[in-house]
């Protein structure tokens, strides 16, 4: 019949106990009091039926039994710290923080997380989207998308694709409006960014005055906090935007949104950044593999230079 093991609490508080010698010693280092360890031993010494220690002035020793029994409790705790600790570090291993814009998340990431998933299953993304960019060094994130970096030694930053900015509209008030130069545009509605100092944020104003475009009314139209809502907005024909490639291109490529003017103004570019010291873990290195990955395809299906000129041959067509 097999023995009946005391609880695990109570050899806790006797290998302690056993390796300081002292239940004051054991006390401090499990945070609780010396009468606890005290009567949490006794206890244990009731159940096994012999005792574990000699009570001695200002002294505890070891009996045959207890010293006999330490080393196997000794050794049987530090295996079960050792594979618990190794469990939670694999499962820390499998979890993955990113971060980037809502917008560049909405219109560039989400479609393609599937593909991640069913390449690595075994790795917990957690996708942080906000518009203020995160202090790395806390790790509280692993892996950033970022548009324009700035040199930092701590940190790793790899280019996936340059950036575009040029206007588009929706087909359908292409239709209405005729569109033919950037003067054209005070005939129609512009969508403005609300946020014009924001990362992916774009000025109507600034690409008017760089054009030499005067009397066109930037003060009208229509404005929002995030250029996912632009795009929205210009999908639905309610005026101009002013579009980054990396959140328009899949629309033009499916012709649901015609750019204007032939008109491409090259912007920063969109890198992966983490921090070095991290480059080395399984899941950062797995999701950067990947983003490099995507980056490519989307560069040879979806280049500016292929869809604008699909895009201007079909709109000179039509």
């Amino acid at each position: 019949m097999p023995i009946r093991l005391p609880p695990l609490e109570a050899l806790r508080y006797f290998e302690a106990a056993a390796r300081h010698l002292s239940f004051t010693l054991a006390a401090d280092e499990l945070c609780v009091s010396q009468s606890a360890v005290s009567q949490k031993v006794i206890q244990l010494e009731d159940r096994l039926g012999y005792k574990l220690f000699e009570r001695r002035t200002r002294q505890l020793v070891l009996t045959g039994p207890g010293t006999q029994l330490y080393p196997a409790v000794h050794s049987a705790l530090g295996l079960l710290s050792e594979t618990l600790s190794d469990i939670d570090t694999r499962s820390q291993q499998s979890k993955l923080t990113v971060y980037c814009m809502p917008s560049f998340a909405n219109r560039w990431l989400m479609p393609r997380l599937h593909d991640f998933h069913s390449k690595h299953p075994h790795i917990a993304l957690h996708l942080i989207a906000e518009f203020a960019e995160p202090n790395f060094h806390n790790e509280i994130v692993d892996i950033g998308i970022c548009h324009g970096t700035a040199e930092q030694p701590a940190m790793e930053q790899h280019l996936l694709f340059s950036d575009y900015i040029y206007p588009v509209i929706s087909p359908a008030l292409l239709e209405q409006v005729d569109l033919r130069e950037p003067g054209d545009l005070r005939r129609t509605v512009l969508l403005h960014d609300s946020l014009p100092h924001a990362k992916l944020a774009t000025s109507w104003q600034s690409w008017l005055t760089e054009r030499g475009v005067r009397h066109v009314d930037c003060s009208g139209g229509y404005r929002f906090n995030q250029a996912d809502l632009i795009v929205g907005a210009a999908l639905n024909g309610r005026g101009v935007a002013l579009g980054r490639h990396v959140l328009v291109a899949a629309e033009v490529a499916r012709g649901r949104l015609v750019p204007l003017f032939n008109d491409v103004v090259e912007d920063d570019g969109v890198y992966a950044v983490f921090l070095k010291k991290l480059a080395n873990r399984p899941q950062v290195k797995a999701f950067c593999s990947w983003l490099q990955e995507q980056a490519l395809e989307f560069q040879h299906q979806q280049s500016v230079e292929r869809i604008i000129g699909s895009a201007q041959t079909l709109a000179v067509a039509h």
